[in-house]
């Protein structure tokens, strides 16, 4: 058998080992061997029913031959070979087999086991997409908080992570806020069926390359409010510009509905996200979208809050000026009050 490339010599060598009771050298040959058929090798040692199964899993293992191994292991109860399997042959193979246990029934406390026993070993993307496939994901809780135990950043555990302290009410707002490595846009989309406010969490934390999703969730769900402090607090001008332009492109219903929607956002900008601003960084970004997006009247409103009814920079002489220029421009009715009003503008540069 050594120097023969005849599949027929090759399988009845290890046919032979088998009813001789030579496991290991079965087992060698099995593992060794390019030779045999792969397919009538593994049908034969099913059929034999062999005390040790090991001839078996090289097999199954080299020609993938996975989930048959599996459920033969199982059905014959040699549950310590599925362990051995994963353990000491293919780790890498774990989620495959855990797969085809799920699809068998098998005891929970079993799986959850040798899913322990691997460890980090096991990959984790692949393991988690098998469970979620199947509506398990929550029995690999404990695998991968161990796994963050050893200090592991992967994005798919600590995503996997976050869906089931999502899914369990697990105070997932902490986690969201708090956890440096999961993806936002895997648990953003995730979080939107269940809870947007957790969706709007998850999309802040992508530090802009979410903001289109966290408009859109803020526009469907009517989080105004949460999305003007958003807003006010990137300080990014092409960032307004898409929620402060008039959407042009919409007729009818459609168009009514996102001036309104339009117009919330303006309110929570002007009433409370602004005024509650110490930023001069902000306040000067915020009022430059304003006069960018050519919304003089809303301007007014926003330099009022801010100057007339107490605020950090009610003093600011440059806001002052603006106030009343743009009073000028578009409320020429406004002007003499301001200037009674305020103190400190540079009435020279107005005149």
């Amino acid at each position: 058998v050594n120097f023969s490339e005849d599949p027929v010599v090759h399988f009845k060598y290890i046919q032979s080992a088998c009813q001789l009771g030579q496991f290991k050298e079965a087992e060698r040959v099995c593992r060794d061997s390019n030779i045999y058929k792969p397919e009538e090798v593994k049908d034969y040692l099913k059929n034999a029913k062999l005390p040790d199964p090991r001839p078996l899993i090289h097999v199954c293992d080299r020609f993938d031959f996975v989930d048959e191994l599996t459920e033969y292991l199982y059905l014959n109860s040699l549950l310590q070979y599925v362990e051995v399997y994963v353990t000491k042959v293919s780790p890498a193979k774990t989620p495959q087999v855990i797969g085809k246990l799920f699809d068998l029934g098998a005891n929970q406390d079993f799986i959850k086991r040798i899913l322990m026993a691997v460890g980090t070993a096991c990959p984790v993307e692949e393991m988690v997409e098998i469970a979620e496939t199947r509506n398990r994901l929550r029995m690999l809780q404990p695998w991968l908080e161990a796994r963050v135990a050893t200090g592991s950043t992967e994005p798919g555990t600590h995503n996997a992570l976050g869906k089931i302290y999502i899914q369990m009410n697990k105070d997932p707002k902490a986690f969201l806020l708090n956890n440096m490595f999961y993806q936002p846009k895997v648990l953003g989309p995730f979080c939107e069926s269940l809870d947007p406010s957790l969706a709007f969490v998850a999309y802040k934390r992508g530090a802009g390359e979410c903001d289109d999703d966290l408009i859109r969730i803020s526009f469907a769900h009517g989080l105004f409010r949460d999305l003007a402090r958003y807003l006010v607090e990137r300080q990014d001008l092409d960032l307004w510009a898409k929620v402060l332009t008039k959407d042009e492109s919409s007729e009818g219903d459609a168009a009514t509905e996102k001036e309104s929607q339009r117009r919330q956002l303006i309110d929570q900008v002007v009433e409370w996200a602004l005024p509650e601003s110490t930023s001069a960084d902000e306040v000067s970004c915020t009022v430059k979208a304003f006069m960018a997006a050519d919304l003089p009247g809303e301007l007014i409103t926003l330099l009022e809050r801010i100057i007339l009814q107490g605020s950090d920079f009610s003093d600011n002489k440059n806001l002052q000026n603006l106030l009343i220029l743009t009073a000028i421009r578009a409320d020429h009715s406004r002007v003499a009050s301001y200037i009674d009003q305020l103190d400190n503008f540079d009435a020279k540069d107005i005149a």
